[in-house]
């Protein structure tokens, strides 16, 4: 056989064996589905996005120990205008931040003087705030994530919301809690995971 052929079967060769690495390399198209949506939840308060929640006046002589509690007060974060549920955006996630360097506690917020300046805060005590399900799980006020999730509505006009109660606790002994304003500002953050 001449050299010719020899070069003209190897071309032969090489072309039928491309034409079939080709097929099967195009065997099928996978397809990417999905949204980028702009995080549009939006906390519906009794003032803005702003809330009140009054815990009630109580005397020095009730905090006995520490770790007493005053009365629960139960308050709900509403949030509206959120994102449809969807298969890849269940649920959104709160996290919430508060002082708590004097408290010396992540889940005690420190106590202020925020509705009036007269006098001095409070001493000894903090702001403890827990699910309205399970009073034992104290929140977190330092940005934890995992604590509290709201699944998201299904249809536009729906509010979603989520329950909980909050009370004074004291982290001193009797004799070292003191008199004063008791106010407390906690930041709210809503995470889309």
């Amino acid at each position: 056989m001449s050299i010719k052929k020899y070069a003209f079967l190897a071309t032969l060769i090489a072309a039928s064996t491309g034409s079939a690495y080709a097929a099967e390399m195009n065997a099928g198209v996978i397809h990417f589905t999905g949204f980028i949506i702009e995080p549009s939840c939006i906390i519906e308060g009794d003032s803005g996005s702003d809330q009140t929640v009054p815990l009630g006046t109580y005397p020095t002589s009730l905090f006995t120990t520490p770790g007493t509690e005053s009365e629960l007060m139960p308050f709900t974060i509403t949030l509206v205008d959120c994102p449809l549920k969807s298969d890849g955006l269940s649920s959104v996630q709160l996290t919430f931040n508060g002082p708590t360097t004097l408290t010396g506690s992540t889940t005690l917020m420190d106590v202020s003087q925020i509705t009036t300046s007269v006098g001095q805060t409070a001493a000894g005590i903090g702001i403890a705030i827990s699910p309205a399900d399970d009073d034992t799980a104290l929140i977190r006020m330092d940005g934890t994530e995992g604590q509290a999730y709201i699944e998201l509505p299904v249809r536009v006009e729906d509010k979603i919301s989520m329950n909980f109660n909050a009370r004074y606790k004291s982290f001193a002994d009797a004799a070292d809690i003191k008199p004063g304003a008791a106010d407390g500002d906690l930041t709210v953050n809503i995470l889309y995971r």
